[in-house]
């Protein structure tokens, strides 16, 4: 027994070993997976990545550091839908003339097809690569794989060649996609003289965290690194789901940041920071903490505000009413800022150089304002364990205001200053303050409101006329009053009627579309008639007309991501409508309240009968911005006991 026992325990360790040091032959192409018609872990997807893998390896030459990445992928195409995917671009730094720039090399490429039995290769030509410029900055090469056709495997490498004055740590890899990846691997091979920290984020686990002492020829020299291993198996397709921040923050991925290079007698050098050094390195940068001290730039514009407000929330508006009236938003985002005189004399500019420009008007004013950076939700989550100014990309004010903590922002001008824009609303801010610098959570002080209200009379023919408003507050005001600026009211209407292709609306009002205080209103004068289906002598109303949800967003069974509503919602649904001669309700929807736990949001649905009238009120609110996975099972509940509800119908009938 103990002989077989150790016999088994030799075999494990040899498949692990075997498991661990998996390498594909670029070429060569097992007839299996050409031949597969579908991926049995997704029978759905349109293609998968067979293999997935890159090595990065360092070079110190001609006085400099580079960081090289052999990348080499293999993807099985499963649908014609797929196609595309042999189309491949590879974007690298070309910088400005005489700059250093990344550079490409030994660029392969086949395409396997399946052919009368037997593998037949098809080779990336020379003459089907192309440099193509994106910006002045960037560039990308671009070539698409010979013969593809539905069931081929295609698969390519490269290498790409980074110097350290470009970037200091190597390419985030990604071990998931938008399609599945049966096998995802990354090896770094780092020299002893650098020293990196590794930040591994994401949902999936790492089915290989492997690492060993080695030695890596480094300089011309052989010196001693360690070498490490990460794999993950079987990685789903990434699916862009709804009310998530940015697919950035929820992809696994291992992240390098070059915490320090110790080589004796060459360099010597610490660039880790933490977030009090984050601190001190903004303070004293030219850019970020002198800008704000020359407050005598906006010294009369203080002046003036100061002269015509004495009451602190209307100086905080009157600051930000200026800026709105004089500054425009370029739409351009960061943490720095370099001339704020030029900008009052372009009179446009980032929304960091419109903050700093609101934070120097109120220092003036004599509050003791100071910057908290942040990064937005398209920018994706900053890590709250390391300090990586990378991860910033936006500047608010911080206030401290009867004790609490106050962000205030210049750039939406229908939203009040201490309501920040909803790109904002993120987890966490970091204070930049010389003496109390800290995170603060970013809260959001509104929400997102609107209010439909219906008068209809509903016809025997089953058409129905009357009147129906809309009100948007909070967020959803802001959003719609900058629509309506931006495109004017008969665009605004032209897409409302675009939207609702079973309104026939003969007049329409907006009232308040620039009001920042006043609730925006929409009232129109209609017809519909898709809502109220005849049949002999009944009609089935559809009493939630075409605001009812239909679909629940939370498709999937289970969800391993947490669901974020950026801001808290109220949605309120009331119409009144009056029966034809002669009809009486014969079917009503029962009334329904359904809660989540903990507070999170309530559903009311209410029918009542009066006479010949009828009204229906929907009420919803989701008062939590954001629920853990724990919680989807009770929030995909929620909606679907919400959607049954919005497509209950009305059953009107002719009496005798």
């Amino acid at each position: 027994m103990n002989k077989l026992l150790a016999t088994a325990l030799l075999l494990f360790i040899s498949l692990c070993l075997v498991a661990q040091n998996t390498k594909i032959t670029f070429g060569e192409v097992p007839i299996e997976d050409i031949s597969s018609k579908i991926y049995p872990n997704d029978s759905t997807a349109e293609a998968v990545v067979l293999y997935d893998f890159g090595e990065t390896s360092f070079d110190y030459r001609n006085q400099k550091f580079y960081i090289t990445l052999k990348y080499h992928e293999r993807i099985k195409i499963l649908k014609k839908s797929a196609l595309d995917r042999a189309t491949i671009s590879i974007p690298f730094y070309k910088g400005s003339k005489g700059a250093q720039e990344e550079y490409i090399t030994q660029v392969k490429g086949f395409t396997h097809n399946l052919e009368d039995g037997k593998i037949v290769k098809e080779k990336l030509a020379k003459e089907m690569i192309f440099n193509e410029k994106l910006s002045d900055e960037y560039h990308q090469l671009k070539f698409s794989l010979p013969k593809v056709k539905e069931g081929s495997v295609i698969e390519y490498s490269y290498e790409i060649s980074t110097p350290m004055t470009i970037n200091t740590s190597p390419k985030t890899w990604t071990f998931q996609s938008s399609l599945p990846v049966k096998w995802s691997e990354y090896r770094i091979t780092i020299p002893n003289v650098l020293f990196y920290r590794m930040i591994m984020s994401g949902y999936l686990s790492l089915d290989i965290n492997d690492f060993k002492n080695t030695n890596t020829m480094f300089a011309g020299s052989s010196m001693n690194a360690i070498s490490y291993q990460f794999v993950v198996k079987n990685a789903p397709a990434f699916r862009n789901e709804s009310h998530i921040t940015t697919p950035s923050d929820y992809l696994s991925k291992i992240d390098f940041e070059l915490a320090s290079i110790n080589w004796p007698e060459v360099i010597t050098k610490n660039f880790s920071l933490d977030y009090n050094n984050l601190t001190q390195t903004l303070l004293s940068d030219e850019n970020f903490g002198e800008i704000y001290k020359k407050t005598s730039i906006v010294k009369d514009i203080a002046k003036q505000i100061q002269a015509e407000n004495k009451d602190t929330l209307e100086q905080w508006k009157a600051a930000k009413n200026y800026l709105v009236k004089n500054i425009k938003w370029n739409e351009e985002n960061g943490i720095y800022a370099s001339n704020l005189k030029k900008v009052l004399e372009k009179k446009e500019g980032s929304s960091s150089e419109i903050n700093f420009l609101y934070l120097c008007i109120l220092r003036e004013l004599g509050y003791d304002a100071h910057p908290l950076i942040l990064s937005t939700r398209a920018h994706g989550r900053i890590n709250p364990t390391y300090a990586l100014l990378k991860k910033f990309n936006y500047v608010v004010v911080h206030l401290s205001h009867n004790g609490k903590d106050v962000l205030l922002d210049a750039t939406d001008e229908y939203l009040p200053p201490h309501i920040l824009p909803v790109s904002c609303l993120t987890d966490d801010g970091w204070l930049v303050h010389p003496t109390q610098a800290r995170f603060i959570s970013i809260v959001p002080n509104d929400t997102d409101r609107e209010f439909e209200k219906a008068d209809l009379t509903i016809s025997e023919e089953g058409e129905l006329n009357g009147t129906f408003s809309k009100s948007y507050g909070g967020y959803s005001g802001a959003s719609a009053k900058n629509a309506f600026k931006e495109i004017g009211k008969d665009k605004f209407l032209e897409e409302i009627k675009k939207g609702k292709p079973a309104w026939t609306i003969t007049k329409a009002e907006f009232k308040n579309t620039e009001a920042i205080e006043q609730v925006m209103e929409a009232n129109y004068e209609l017809s519909m008639t898709e809502f109220a289906n005849v049949a002999g002598p009944m009609i089935y109303l559809k009493p939630m007309l075409s605001e009812g949800h239909t679909q629940n967003p939370f498709k999937e069974s289970e969800r391993i991501y947490p669901v974020d509503f950026e801001a808290p919602i109220e949605e309120t649904f009331l119409a009144n409508y009056t029966l034809p001669a002669g009809f009486q309700a014969v079917e009503l929807p029962k009334p329904a309240a359904v809660a989540l736990p903990e507070g999170g949001g309530r559903f009311v649905y209410t029918v009542s009968q009066s006479g010949n009238k009828i009204t229906i009120i929907s009420r919803l609110n989701i008062r939590k911005k954001s629920f853990m996975s724990l919680e989807y099972g009770t929030l995909k509940a929620f909606f679907d006991q919400l959607i049954a509800k919005h497509n209950e119908q009305i059953v009107l009938k002719k009496g005798n």
